[in-house]
């Protein structure tokens, strides 16, 4: 059973009424890089996938599904549902979860997979993943998703699939800077336009990045940014690419890391899509004084902190954690509003590595941040190499 079909939940329907078990394929005409499979067994469905694995993608959903653990290193060489499947044996997740983590990846696969009104469709019977663990009734998934269905629909005009990137030519960011003002008066853009700065979206924008690592980036959904951005798509300021096959690379190496330990909520938000904006993951503390379980659980790559702070300040903590055999080498960086070289040498004295003044440059604050980690990791292979001589 298979052909060019204009619609592939018409064939979708066809396989429950015949309750048939297999594997739905849908492969996008416009991008051959793209596809997604359903695996259904009469009218339930058991897992919706992309055809192969996509980093960008499984970030974006892990940072909505499990907004409090760092993405996990995946292996390339495998499905995304055979990465899922091992990550929850080696942590002892509760089945009850990881179904809860399985039905937010199927929901997000299923609305993209519908969406598209002319794709090359395939079933293949008897086909199915080992081992089952949802069998999800597909008439409750689809019709909550019926609007983002249709949506989508709408905006296959201009992008073929989340994957697509975004790019903002160096000639029209006059054009783009205009649609900033005029979105305080959208609902949606006046959330977007008042938190994030032009330059910010300067530099997320000249990466070429796909939609899901713009929405992984600014934590929101991809259909309420493709919506918000949708007449810049529809008037050519912004450009689409299309979307860039798999590298093939078998390791997907994570993104560094960084705890930002701030009281502040504001400061938070700030550090947070300046820090993401650049390639950085960045986990966000606001209790320092219960900030020593997460940090050694998460293991981040850099530490930055606030010296002033209720309870305990910035010196105690950052002493506290150079007294941790676990933490004690991480770079720590300490901010604060305070001027002056008292400060800095305590922060000196009490072991962090630098120091940056509020409000935070953003480029001083990148280069130090880089660079400190760059020579931690030169450390730690220097370390490894010393380990491996001495064997």
């Amino acid at each position: 059973m298979q052909g060019n079909l204009n619609n592939p939940y018409k064939l979708l329907q066809l396989i429950v009424q015949r309750e048939l078990t297999g594997c739905l394929s849908v492969s996008i005409p416009e991008d051959n890089s793209v596809g997604w499979q359903l695996y259904v067994g009469g009218s339930r469905l058991y897992f919706a996938t992309i055809n192969n694995f996509r980093p960008e993608r499984f970030s974006l959903l892990w940072q909505q599904v499990m907004p409090d653990l760092s993405v996990p290193r995946m292996n390339s060489d495998k499905s995304e549902y055979e990465n899922l499947y091992e990550w929850q044996i080696e942590n002892h997740i509760s089945l009850t979860e990881f179904r809860r983590i399985l039905l937010h990846f199927s929901r997000e696969a299923l609305i993209h997979a519908l969406s598209h009104t002319s794709a090359y469709v395939k079933f293949e019977p008897n086909v199915c993943i080992k081992p089952v663990l949802i069998a999800a009734p597909l008439p409750d998934l689809i019709k909550p998703i019926a609007q983002h269905v249709n949506f989508w629909k709408k905006l296959h005009n201009h992008i073929s699939s989340p994957f697509s990137r975004i790019y903002l030519d160096s000639s029209k960011v006059g054009d783009f800077n205009r649609f900033l003002d005029d979105s305080h008066n959208v609902t949606i853009g006046k959330v977007l336009a008042q938190s994030i700065s032009l330059s910010i979206w300067l530099k997320i924008l000249e990466q070429k990045l796909s939609i899901y690592e713009i929405c992984q980036q600014l934590k929101m959904e991809p259909h309420f940014l493709a919506l918000w951005l949708y007449p810049l798509l529809n008037n050519k300021t912004l450009e689409v690419i299309p979307a860039e096959p798999n590298s093939g690379m078998a390791l997907i190496p994570p993104k560094p890391l960084i705890a930002c330990i701030d009281d502040s909520h504001t400061v938070q938000r700030q550090v947070k899509m300046v820090l993401e904006a650049y390639g950085f993951q960045v986990l966000g503390i606001t209790e320092p004084t219960s900030c020593l379980t997460s940090l050694i659980r998460q293991k981040p790559d850099l530490i930055l902190m606030d010296i002033t702070m209720p309870e305990i300040d910035g010196y105690e903590l950052c002493n506290m954690l150079r007294h941790s055999r676990h933490l004690r080498n991480v770079p720590i960086i300490m901010f604060t509003g305070r001027e002056g070289i008292i400060d800095r040498m305590r922060a000196q004295l009490v072991g962090a590595n630098d120091y940056v003044t509020k409000p935070v440059n953003t480029d001083k604050l990148i280069t130090k941040v880089k660079r400190l980690i760059q020579s931690s990791q030169k450390n730690v292979n220097q370390q490894e190499k010393e380990s491996l001589k001495a064997l």
